[in-house]
């Protein structure tokens, strides 16, 4: 079964808290910990590609190639192992959980992004090694199983030839914990819409952080020209959003581009570029 990232985060940051664990276990969850970004400040261009990189949606490409690849799934991956030995070893007993995790969607085709809130743990304080192991396991084995739901939901579309899409989730630190945003990032096909003059790469992005709570955004990029479209849910959030839209427009200016920018509130966040929509959205 499929589930988030951001238990098992909440679960793996507790673990790491208390100490007493087997190396490989420690070693793998401190590789976990590492491919998040921060939110202290704004991620460059070059922070986001490597979180693209580092996503698991390449992994088997990177070991064919002959790379070793240090990423999301690859750290999973080696922590359900460390996990799934260490359980083998522990005596098993009744202890249990705090709480059951929260069962995220999967990853769709067409589906607009989900972002994941910083986590309860559902290991307990004090947990016995039998239970961290257990939560560790399985966590871990659902962290993976989303992984490969990433990955399919990112192959091409038959009906599609030449379109482009990504979609990966994106671990982020917040001072309330670790959390989950996700990306998708498509490029239509060619010719796809008369409007264009060129294929259309567009960019959806779905963060569930406090103090804004639920935010999402969409840019589409066609030649010189930008369209962003953000919103959130809370009133408050999406006026200062808008309030400090400045830096944005700086940005986009910065690399030469021409830029509509649009704020809307509540949930439905449309796609930008007027009739440029994908018909299986």
């Amino acid at each position: 079964m499929q589930n988030g990232l951001a238990t098992l985060m909440a679960n793996v940051l507790r673990a790491t808290a208390s100490g007493n664990l087997p190396s490989a276990v420690q070693s793998a969850m401190q590789q976990l910990i590492a491919l998040h970004l921060p939110t202290d400040k704004a991620p460059d261009a070059a922070a986001v590609k490597n979180a693209m990189l580092a996503s698991g949606l390449f992994t088997e490409a990177m070991l064919a190639a002959g790379l070793a690849p240090a990423d999301l799934k690859s750290a999973l991956g080696q922590l359900q192992q460390a996990a799934q030995r260490w359980l083998a070893q522990t005596p098993a007993n009744q202890q249990q959980p705090n709480a059951s995790a929260p069962n995220v969607p999967p990853p769709v085709r067409g589906g607009a992004p989900m972002a994941q809130s910083p986590a309860q743990p559902s290991l307990p304080e004090n947990a016995d090694p039998a239970l961290t192991a257990k939560l560790l396991a399985n966590g871990s084995e659902a962290a993976l199983a989303r992984e490969s739901l990433l990955q399919m939901a990112s192959l091409p579309d038959q009906n599609k030839p030449g379109e482009t899409r990504w979609i990966f989730d994106v671990p982020l630190m917040t001072p309330q914990g670790a959390a989950v945003g996700q990306m998708i990032i498509t490029r239509d096909h060619k010719g796809s819409s008369p409007d264009a003059p060129e294929p259309v790469w567009r960019v959806g992005l779905a963060i569930n952080i406090e103090p804004l709570g639920p935010v999402r955004a969409n840019l589409a990029l066609s030649g010189d020209h930008a369209w962003v479209t953000i919103g959130a849910d809370r009133p408050e959030s999406l006026e200062k959003l808008s309030r400090n839209s400045s830096w944005l427009t700086d940005a986009l200016t910065a690399v030469t581009l021409d830029a509509d920018i649009a704020f809307q509130s509540g949930a439905g966040v449309s796609r930008p570029y007027g009739s440029l929509v994908d018909s299986a959205s």
